[in-house]
């Protein structure tokens, strides 16, 4: 059975952590998809800009062996057409995504859409 799996990152160098999450979230379905933030929503969540553009660091999100696609997140903060897009069956969230956890709980409720989400410990 095919089960389609969401996660979101900055993925500004992809690192040890980086590929655990990865792995970690391709092992709970099928095909794995990955929303790569906006540089904006990087400055301001991060309070600077990434290292690399959002294109540039969608490419290497791309060529991750374990991602079956990736996609640019939404333009607007909060806002989640990217899960009506990907129709994902499970969201992996990191272990520092507090409030994207919150954000989405708050657009879960407000668009009726849900998908159950799970969080992957820090090692």
């Amino acid at each position: 059975m095919e089960k389609r799996v969401l996660v979101f990152g900055t993925f500004d160098g992809i690192h040890a952590g980086h590929e655990f999450f990865l792995r970690s979230a391709k092992a709970r379905g099928t095909e794995l998809v990955v929303g790569v933030a906006r540089d904006a929503h990087v400055a301001t969540f991060k309070g600077h800009k990434p290292s690399s553009p959002e294109q540039k660091r969608l490419e290497k999100v791309q060529n991750v062996s374990m991602v079956d696609s990736a996609l640019l997140c939404d333009p607007e903060i909060s806002t989640f057409g990217i899960i009506e897009e990907v129709i994902p069956d499970l969201i992996v969230l990191g272990h520092d995504q507090q409030e994207l956890e919150q954000a989405l709980i708050a657009w879960m409720g407000s668009s009726g859409h849900y998908v159950p989400m799970i969080r992957i410990k820090k090692v």
